[in-house]
């Protein structure tokens, strides 16, 4: 007769490892969180307050707490335009939606914003958190961007693909980097531009403005980014939280610098955003922008996020009007 192999757990769990059927998720009305549990991690989802979005991770692997439990991860803060500042969701009004599977977050337009943003977080089988946004713009904005930071732990370490200025002969094109400190750039963001365009976003004056009791920072545009994606890895590089998102709604990638030390640490967590759209953006226009994250084990050479980003990046975009 037919002998089929057994699956041992792990196995079960690498073969199931695509992004899969929607996770339940369970409301906790003691913490008022959306909780959810899968073979290989377990989290919860925030709508209210500030910290929305994933405020707690567990790797179940390493055991490890990834998010700064102080804050969160896939979270919106900053609004930006051309040397303007919008103020935050984290205190704007909103409403909450929430399926079996699904949490979503409506900003309405207002005053300080003129655009309405929806943020729907969904988790998937087995490894996987999605975030769909999407804006709808109700007003004349160049060079917008939203900022969506994620705040881990502070042993955790970014890394992130970036282009060389030219292609040597013999020499590579793109090199895998830790955002690193240096004196040259103490207490500043680094950003890591997309593209010419956006490396003069953070020059444009969007960064100092104080708006909404906002605050201010250098940011410095460095080399462009060669995947829209950033990973951070445990110290022994046994795991990873891989986020990534595509090209074309992700208008840079941002990082505190990583030090072993502390006291050179720009601050008491290890942090990377997305900034994303940085279209320019008239009544009516929509964009929509996709952001995923994943929890994965790591080989000794840390190929698991880029054969992640180009699954990632393979799959088909669902359609969405991009004009009047």
């Amino acid at each position: 007769g037919l002998v089929l192999p057994t699956l041992c757990p792990l196995d079960a769990v690498a073969a199931a490892a695509e992004p899969g059927n929607p996770v339940k998720l369970i409301r906790n009305e003691a913490s008022g969180t959306y909780d959810f549990d899968t073979p290989v991690m377990s989290g919860s989802i925030r709508a209210e307050g500030a910290y929305h979005g994933v405020s707690r991770l567990v790797d179940k692997r390493t055991g490890r707490q990834v998010i700064d439990p102080r804050y969160s991860a896939l979270n919106l803060f900053r609004l930006f335009s051309v040397n303007l500042g919008m103020g935050t969701p984290r205190h704007m009004k909103r409403t909450i939606r929430a399926t079996e599977t699904a949490v979503e977050i409506n900003w309405p337009a207002s005053e300080e914003h003129q655009g309405e943003i929806t943020a729907r977080y969904e988790v998937r089988e087995p490894d996987t958190i999605d975030l769909r946004l999407t804006l709808r713009s109700k007003g004349s904005y160049e060079g917008y961007e939203l900022l969506l930071p994620n705040y881990f732990e502070r042993e955790l370490i970014p890394h992130v693909y970036l282009k060389r200025r030219a292609a040597v002969k013999n020499e590579p094109y793109i090199d895998l980097a830790v955002p690193s400190f240096s004196e040259v750039y103490r207490g500043c963001g680094l950003v890591f531009p997309r593209d010419v365009h956006s490396a003069r976003r953070p020059l444009d004056g969007r960064w100092s403005r104080t708006e909404y009791k906002m605050p201010a920072a250098p940011f410095l545009p460095m080399r462009h980014y060669a995947h829209p994606f950033i990973f951070m890895t445990d110290p022994e590089k046994k795991m990873a939280v891989v986020l990534m998102m595509r090209r074309a709604s992700c208008s840079a990638i941002s990082a505190r610098y990583y030090t072993e030390q502390l006291a050179d640490r720009p601050t008491s967590y290890s942090a990377v955003d997305f900034l994303i759209f940085g279209d320019d953006l008239l009544p009516g226009d929509v964009r929509t922008a996709d952001v995923r994250l994943v929890v994965t084990p790591l080989d000794a050479a840390m190929s698991q996020p880029l054969k992640l980003h180009e699954k990632f990046s393979s799959e088909a975009e669902v359609a969405t009007p991009q004009s009047r």
